[in-house]
């Protein structure tokens, strides 16, 4: 008998309708360009690309193998289908949908016409897809190279600008010596351990003993390979991903690159790329290399708090607001960091609502960015500083209100959402012994406060006749940041949503 594959059971059907939009609609828009004129197509390209995530979105809500407890394998095990695949890829999905309606009015003002820039765009969302359910080394390399090469084109696809390219330059140079030793990582873990899947390097470390009621005992079989040579290896490959994450001292080129490329890349860069990385990082040195966790997590905790203090102080000197949030991220990931090498359950659980909340933050800010078109020369200039927020309380007052509140709580400000996910992090750094480093956090929380509250005295309280000009706003940009804004008051209302996914997630490290 003929086995049948199943339509309900091809669990990657949300990556391949994807794919497949991306070469229908590259086909489209190549021979309807022969008729009409650019900014005509990219307007309708931009239009069914939201339609194709928002179809991703119901894809993946519709399958149902994602909510069965146990992980599933396919595809010679290169694919994983579980709960954090699930959760990361829908997060990603809405959130580079509501990025494709805030950078609409963006496009047109800044002359980006081409409709290949949006199929770009939508080739590393896929590229994030594929990360999130990697299980094996080809299957991630492949999936990072993929959103690599388009966030290359993305940084400089402003070709009339040299400011765009020469971040598309630093970024591609940068990225490639990262992907090399990423590669090189890769190729001494395979070497050494004659395997690709995750999996199967979990089961190294890990043997059920038949008399033991279930219990496990470590085994590091020292007999069958190096360790020196595989401890290496983990650094390599941490060295690398923390080089995407923009991890200190491996950030010197987030702020060049978030300030010179295309504001609508730089939302991609800041809000939505953060996490697919994470995912591999959890999946890799979590869930796999666990038995390794005191070789690598010193190299953790040491660029953790490094990345948090630079990041911090480094900030409050910026006078640009992209320049600004380049920094703020790294200190962010600095927190993430912290909450990683706890390497316990509560610390997973606090990483997953803080990076939620990170980027639900990171969307409306940047979507504030996007929509206060200045009526003076906004065409020619593509960075804000801060001064150009000044009394914007005047000419917007829930813009400025809702842009206050998501400050506040992104700088931890108590009893908003943020604090409470800060919070928790630190919590879980004082139950794991790291006292020194929870010390830290918090100071430098503190210190990081003060370019936050300096953005809401520009925008309430400086000391200026009249404020900026800006267009007069459509109907869905105010509304992306009202319904962000409401998101952000129901979490701080009831958190509970949102720590009992975390929670769930958070078990697949120790199942």
């Amino acid at each position: 008998m003929t086995n049948l594959i199943l339509l309900k059971n091809v669990v990657i059907l949300p990556e391949l309708f994807l794919g497949l939009s991306i070469v229908y609609l590259l086909l489209y828009g190549s021979i309807i360009s022969t008729t009409k004129t650019y900014p005509l197509i990219q307007k309708l390209i931009l239009n069914i690309s939201v339609l194709v995530l928002f179809c991703c979105i119901f894809l993946l809500y519709n399958d149902q193998v994602f909510f069965i407890q146990k992980s599933l394998v396919f595809f010679n095990d290169t694919i994983i289908c579980d709960y954090l695949a699930f959760f990361s890829k829908t997060v990603i999905a809405s959130f580079s949908l509501v990025c494709f309606l805030m950078i609409n009015f963006y496009l047109k003002d800044q002359k980006i016409n081409q409709f290949e820039y949006l199929i770009v765009i939508l080739i590393a969302i896929l590229g994030f897809f594929l990360l999130c359910s990697s299980n094996d080394l080809i299957t991630a390399y492949l999936a990072i190279e993929l959103q690599s090469l388009a966030f290359y084109v993305m940084a400089a696809f402003k070709k009339n600008s040299s400011f765009s390219v020469e971040a598309g330059l630093k970024y591609f140079v940068l990225g490639s010596f990262s992907s090399a030793l990423l590669l090189f990582g890769f190729s001494l873990i395979y070497g050494l351990l004659g395997t690709l899947n995750f999996e199967d390097f979990k089961s190294l470390w890990y043997m059920q003993l038949p008399g033991n009621f279930g219990d496990c005992e470590l085994l590091i079989k020292s007999s069958f390979f190096d360790q020196a040579l595989l401890k290496l290896a983990l650094v390599l490959v941490l060295v690398s991903l923390f080089f995407k994450l923009a991890v200190a001292p491996l950030h010197v080129w987030s702020p060049d690159v978030y300030e010179n490329s295309p504001t609508s890349s730089t939302i991609f860069f800041a809000v939505v790329s953060k996490l697919g990385v994470l995912v591999l990082i959890i999946r890799m040195f979590q869930h796999s290399f666990h038995g390794f966790i005191y070789t690598w997590n010193y190299y953790v905790v040491g660029l953790a708090v490094l990345s948090v203090i630079l990041g911090s102080f480094t900030a409050i000197e910026q006078r640009k607001l992209k320049s600004l949030l380049a920094y703020s991220s790294v200190s962010h990931v600095g927190y993430l960091l912290i909450s990683f090498s706890t390497g316990t359950l509560e610390g997973l659980q606090s990483l997953y609502a803080y990076i939620f909340i990170y980027m639900l933050a990171g969307l409306c800010i940047w979507s504030i960015f996007l929509m206060l078109r200045s009526k003076t020369f906004y065409s020619k200039k593509h960075n804000k500083d801060l001064t150009d927020f000044t009394l914007l309380v005047r000419s917007n007052n829930v813009v400025s209100f809702c842009f206050a509140v998501v400050l506040l709580s992104v700088a931890g400000f108590p009893p908003l959402i943020g604090f409470i996910t800060k919070m928790g992090i630190f919590m879980s750094a004082i139950e794991s012994s790291m006292y020194f480093v929870a010390v830290v956090s918090v100071l430098t929380s503190v210190v990081s406060t003060f370019y936050y509250i300096r953005i809401i005295k520009i925008i309430y309280f400086e000391k200026a006749l009249v404020g900026n000009l800006f267009h007069p706003l459509s109907f869905i940009e105010p509304f992306v940041v009202i319904v962000t804004f409401i998101l952000f008051s129901f979490l701080f209302i009831n958190p509970t949503l949102l720590y009992l996914v975390s929670y769930k997630i958070s078990l697949l490290g120790f199942m």
